[in-house]
This record gives C-alpha cells, sequence and structure tokens, in this order.
C-alpha cells in the first residue's frame, strides 16, 4: 500500500512540474528568439549576462539553507565526474538553439524539441531496462507524428536546423534518463549547478573578451531569459531526478511545451497555426492525455 500511494505521489507531482517547467522553457525560447534579432549580441553576451544573477541567487539560497555541502559537495570525487561532462556537453546544444531560433519560427522549433519524450523512451528502455508497453509505444508515436506534421515535411529539404534541434531533443532525453538512473550520485540541485556551471564560465570568459554595450530593454529580456532558463533547468533536473522508473507516465506532458510556444508565438511574433498544425496539435493532446490515463489507472 506504501509504494502504491508513493508512486501516486511521484507521478502527479512530476506531472505538476512539468506544467511549470514547460511555460518556462517556451517562454525562454520566446525571448530568445527576440533577442535574435540583434546583431551585435552573441550567444556569450545572452547566456553570461542572463544566467550569472541566478547563478548568484541560487548559491546564496544555499549557503542560507546551509546546503551548500549537501548538494554541491560530493564525498567521492568520482562523482563530480558525470555532472560536469554533462556540463560540458551542455554548451553546444545552447548554442545551437540560440542560432535555430533565429532561423525557425518558435511554433516549429518547439515541436522539434518535443520529439524528446519520443526518445526519452527509447533511452530509458536502454539504460534503465523500463518494460514499455505497444500501447505505450502506440501512444508516443502519435505525439511524435502530431510534431512531424507542425514543423511541416517540407522544411525538413530546405533547413539544416531542422536537424540540429532533432538532436537536441535526442540529447535531452538521454541526459534526463541519466540523471534519473544515477539519481544517487548528486542532488538534483548538484546536477542543476553542475550542469549550468561550465556554460556561465565559459560565457564569461568570451564576455570580457568581446564586450558589449545594452539597451535597457535588452538587458530586461537577457535577465529574463536567463532567469527561465536557469530554472527551467532546475525544474528539468528536479522532474527527473524523482521520476525514477515513472518517466514513461510523465514525459509525454512535456508536449505542453507546443501550446504555450503558440501562444507566446502568435502574441510576440504573430506567428499562426494553419489546419495541418492544428491536427498535429491534436494528435500530441490525444497522445498526452491517453498517457495520464493509463498512468492513473496503472498507480491504483
Amino acid at each position: 500500500m506504501f509504494k502504491l500511494i508513493s508512486s501516486n505521489k511521484i507521478i502527479f507531482f512530476g506531472m505538476f512540474l512539468v506544467i511549470i517547467q514547460t511555460f518556462f522553457g517556451a517562454s525562454f525560447d520566446t525571448a530568445t528568439k527576440f533577442l535574435g534579432s540583434n546583431n551585435n549580441l552573441f550567444w556569450y553576451h545572452y547566456y553570461a549576462l542572463g544566467l550569472s544573477l541566478p547563478m548568484i541567487f541560487f548559491i546564496f539560497f544555499l549557503v542560507i539553507t546551509k546546503s551548500v555541502k549537501k548538494n554541491l559537495i560530493f564525498e567521492n570525487k568520482k562523482d563530480y565526474f558525470l555532472p560536469l561532462f554533462r556540463g560540458f556537453t551542455f554548451i553546444p546544444v545552447l548554442i545551437t538553439i540560440y542560432y535555430s531560433l533565429k532561423q525557425i519560427p518558435l511554433n516549429i522549433f518547439t515541436p522539434i524539441i518535443m520529439t524528446t519524450p519520443f526518445f526519452l523512451l527509447i533511452w530509458s528502455s536502454i539504460l534503465q531496462k523500463e518494460f514499455i508497453s505497444l500501447k505505450h509505444w502506440i501512444i508516443l508515436i502519435i505525439g511524435f507524428v502530431g510534431t512531424i506534421l507542425i514543423a511541416k515535411p517540407t522544411m525538413f529539404q530546405t533547413n539544416v536546423f531542422i536537424y540540429l534541434i532533432f538532436l537536441v531533443a535526442a540529447y535531452n532525453a538521454l541526459t534526463s534518463v541519466v540523471v534519473s538512473k544515477f539519481s544517487k550520485n548528486a542532488t538534483a540541485l548538484g546536477y542543476a549547478f553542475y550542469n549550468l556551471l561550465p556554460l556561465i564560465l565559459f560565457c564569461i570568459i568570451l564576455s570580457v573578451i568581446d564586450p558589449i554595450q545594452l539597451t535597457e530593454s535588452e538587458l530586461i529580456a537577457i535577465l529574463t531569459g536567463g532567469f527561465l532558463l536557469f530554472f527551467a533547468s532546475l525544474l528539468f533536473n528536479l522532474i527527473f531526478h524523482i521520476s525514477g522508473k515513472f518517466t514513461r507516465f510523465i514525459s509525454p506532458l512535456f508536449f505542453l511545451q507546443l501550446i504555450w510556444a503558440s501562444i507566446l508565438g502568435n502574441i510576440f511574433f504573430n506567428e499562426t497555426l494553419d489546419n495541418l498544425s492544428l491536427l498535429g496539435m491534436v494528435f500530441i493532446v490525444v497522445s498526452g492525455t491517453l498517457t495520464i490515463m493509463k498512468s492513473q489507472k496503472k498507480s491504483k
């Protein structure tokens, strides 16, 4: 009985966090696309200024709560390898995202990123030996087909960034499963800290070498985007740190970012969805809804 109750709490708490994380993620993409129109601003300016302040607040929070040792200092030196390696490999991912959003509409970029749950199933079955039933595969494939419809099949022939974003989705899925598999090696806050630390330090060095002057609106957008990225990353790590072997129930809800992206894209960039895109959105909603229904039955 205790395990069943615990499972329910893990699943639904994870779903709640995903709703918040997907909104932060879509908002970060919106801020990044807005800043991409400034040809004098480079990715290292954006991430150095945007992420340094929330990182300082984060460290200050750990100091106040006396949890620095618990989250950032490991007894076994080998435990530093995975979080730091993940952090260094995260640098080209954010560079790719920064330049891709210049070339791809937000309501197309996001559906491609939303193939992450499909890759999550693959990596989970390989690395965590999760049993993925045929029904779960069908449900996730429905959502995957929906993303393809929204992304417009013709764009695959004309835009190389489409393929790069698919690689980002596969990378995000892989590292998420790794965090779940090795959750005992570090806390969720520790994984989040070391995931962003190499990027921030690298960007600060480049920004000192190549400084830039910003307007007030640009500075506000950079700080907003930085805070959104920081907390989206923090929640992303927390979700998969606590999810364990319930990844297959929680992951489809990441499709919610499509809805947030469609709303924000329409508000800030006048982007609209055509009939094919709307059909894809229906596929994605059906996929997520069926998975939630199955997870409720499974956890009872």
